[in-house]
C-alpha cells in the first residue's frame, strides 16, 4: 500500500477505522481484483462471496500478489 492510500478504503475511499482488509477475486490465474477496504466494505464484499482477509497493515513491504495488482490496465 502507497503512502497516499494508507489508511484509505479502496473501494468507498473513507478513511479505515480499526482493521483493514484485503478482498480478493481470481480466475483461471489472474487477479482481477486486490483492494485493501474498511470493515463495512469487507462485509459486502463477503455477502457477495468474494475472498475477503484481515490484513496486518503495519508491514508496508507489498506482497508478490499485490505487485501483480498494479499492472498497467488495458486501455479499451
Amino acid at each position: 500500500m502507497g503512502k497516499s492510500m494508507d489508511g484509505i478504503c479502496q473501494h468507498c475511499y473513507q478513511l479505515i477505522v480499526g482493521n483493514a482488509y484485503r478482498v480478493t477475486s481470481e480466475e483461471e490465474g489472474i487477479t482481477f481484483l486486490n483492494m485493501i477496504v474498511c470493515y463495512p466494505c469487507f462485509m459486502e464484499a463477503k455477502r457477495l462471496g468474494l475472498h475477503a482477509q484481515e490484513i496486518n497493515v503495519g508491514n508496508k513491504q507489498p506482497s508478490a500478489q499485490s505487485q501483480v495488482s498494479h499492472r498497467p490496465r488495458p486501455h479499451i
